[in-house]
């Protein structure tokens, strides 16, 4: 489920010679989807996400799949001091732009800033063993 990493801390720009403008595409066409991106602005694991956003595990579980194959969509983890450690969600994105002219399409998308996620390893009194 994880997307290229190449792709984290700055823009993302999709154009028609990118697969991956159809997959994003795609996601934000689907209701269910969209509705996950508009609950994620704080970190949730899947079944925080499908109790919010009422739908079934299972769909949750292949929406957040679809979400984390684009840059909309970033996985991190959550830390449990018992060793229960699951994957959390957050929208990637901060900002998304569709551009049309004559070379085609073009959507930009704008990540948060690639401090505020390392930052985020910074939590005190968690740690990696």
């Amino acid at each position: 489920m994880k997307r290229d990493p190449s792709r984290l801390g700055g823009p993302t720009t999709l154009t028609e010679a990118d697969d991956d403008l159809d997959t994003a595409f795609d996601a934000l066409s689907d209701p269910d989807c969209r509705r996950i991106l508009a609950a994620v602005d704080e970190p949730m694991t899947t079944n925080e996400i499908a109790d919010d956003c009422d739908i079934a595990l299972s769909t949750a579980y292949r929406k957040v799949e679809r979400l984390s194959e684009t840059p909309l969509l970033a996985e991190g983890v959550r830390f449990d001091p018992n060793g229960d450690h699951a994957a959390e969600y957050s929208r990637g994105v901060t900002d998304a732009t569709v551009e049309l002219s004559d070379a085609g399409v073009r959507l930009t998308m704008e990540s948060a800033d690639a401090d505020a996620s390392i930052a985020a390893f910074d939590a005190p009194g968690v740690s990696a063993d």
